[in-house]
């Protein structure tokens, strides 16, 4: 898909330049028709990034793919605007409207063709679940909503065919090398209830031979991105590899300079908006306009959080109540600021602080995090950073409004943890741009 955006964008580029200006680009020197072709090149690239043009499992005939196609086009836009109105002998307005359309165009139908043609010419990786009981059965449920992949079946650790699933198991450990050679295996993931010495030395002959063996966690920190800490023991966080970021006085001060840069270039440049927002949120109800609240952050230190209000005065009496998405105790502006994330805008100033980083779980009050310490395992884990403004949990799953959704939050940020770094910061970064410009959350 990659190198088919590459193809289309340079060639949308050049028939604009010859549709306008009756010439094509000339590439035969470091000119401003390079330069403008490779600054085009990082825009549609990066924006597509962000609208998840290269997540293969989209699927690309719904219309959620034609919302992410114009929202695209619209950002690509917006970029456009300020930096040929700073640089305006760059690229002529008629040339980059006519490059857009065909952009845009073409780039539709190329995933639509890669959608049909590929995905029917290229054979699906065959997984086999060794095991039985809730984790194989979450395993499946995950395997079977991945096009790329295909389940063949269980096989159970006993020859009674029960529990899981009885008409897709297909036998024991007796017949597990018939069944991995029958089926051309690619992948196996092997469950805690049928852990055995004679399965481990059928295992580790066929992970020579090139099939890949996992575990119920590590399977779902590779395909799904979370850590299912349900089925994780202490032993695999103490043994198993990542959270080195975690003591790295280099990675730490690194991540603290981009903090402040970035929070500081953006509390200035997003400043009258922040006025905007004051005046509106003034003018539609009674009450302050900041809202500030004690958290929990690293280390379990409180610190006071900074957001604009988005709720009615007085909303909340008595002991603290979740915050839904659609909730009917926030105003008309505060929906809209909701939607958007600029609520938290004024986080910025905790960044500043050093109370928050850009990136980090979501801080949460102390009254929940005493509740949910005790109900959730390995909840404790997610303080050994900062919280952040934005998140690899909040950028994939929904608004949290309960403890089943802290949970499946907690999964999210344990796995950001666990493989920190500065490439991920920028992915959930720019993840974030849609969220704040269109307010299209994953």
């Amino acid at each position: 898909m990659l190198l088919g955006d590459f193809f289309i964008i340079i060639l949308s580029v050049n028939l604009a330049f010859i549709i306008r200006v009756k010439k094509p680009i000339s590439y035969l020197s470091l000119n401003k028709g390079l330069t403008t072709t490779l600054l085009i090149l990082t825009i549609f690239l990066t924006s597509f990034y962000i609208f998840d043009f290269y997540n293969i499992r989209e699927k690309f005939r719904r219309v959620q793919f034609l919302a992410n196609v114009g929202g695209s086009l619209v950002l690509v836009s917006l970029i456009s605007i300020g930096l040929f109105y700073a640089f305006p002998f760059m690229l002529g307005r008629g040339i980059f409207l006519i490059s857009l359309i065909l952009i845009g165009i073409l780039t539709a139908i190329w995933r639509l063709f890669y959608s049909f043609f590929f995905r029917l010419s290229s054979p699906k990786k065959v997984i086999l679940i060794i095991g039985k009981g809730k984790s194989a059965e979450a395993i499946y449920s995950v395997i079977k909503n991945i096009p790329e992949y295909k389940v063949i079946d269980f096989i159970a650790d006993t020859s009674k065919k029960k529990g899981l699933l009885e008409k897709e198991i297909l036998g024991n450990l007796i017949s597990l090398e018939k069944i991995i050679n029958d089926y051309n295996i690619d992948d196996i993931v092997v469950t805690e209830s049928i852990r055995s010495k004679q399965l481990n030395k059928i295992l580790i002959n066929y992970k020579m031979s090139g099939i890949n063996i996992w575990d119920v966690p590590t399977f779902y920190e590779h395909f799904i991105e979370k850590l299912p800490v349900h089925y994780i023991r202490e032993n695999w966080f103490l043994f198993n590899d990542g959270f080195d970021k975690l003591g790295s006085n280099i990675h730490r001060r690194l991540k603290r300079a981009i903090d402040l840069l970035i929070s500081i270039a953006f509390l200035i440049i997003a400043f009258p908006i922040g006025i905007i927002i004051s005046i509106a949120i003034a003018l539609n109800s009674k009450g302050p306009v900041f809202y500030i609240q004690e958290r929990v952050g690293e280390n379990r230190k409180s610190f006071n959080l900074f957001k604009f209000r988005t709720m009615i005065s007085d909303a909340e009496k008595g002991n603290p109540i979740w915050a839904e998405e659609n909730d009917s105790r926030n105003t008309s502006i505060g929906k809209i600021l909701r939607k958007t994330r600029m609520d938290e805008l004024p986080q910025l100033i905790n960044v500043i602080k050093g109370d928050m980083s850009l990136i980090g779980p979501r801080p949460e009050r102390e009254f929940f995090v005493k509740k949910l310490t005790e109900n959730i395992p390995f909840y404790s884990l997610r303080f050994s950073v900062k919280p952040g403004l934005t998140g690899w949990a909040q950028i994939i799953y929904k608004y949290g409004a309960s403890e089943e959704d802290a949970l499946e939050k907690l999964q999210y940020e344990l796995y950001y943890i666990k493989n920190m770094s500065l490439f991920l910061d920028l992915r959930i970064l720019l993840k974030t741009i849609r969220i704040i410009l269109f307010g299209m959350g994953r």
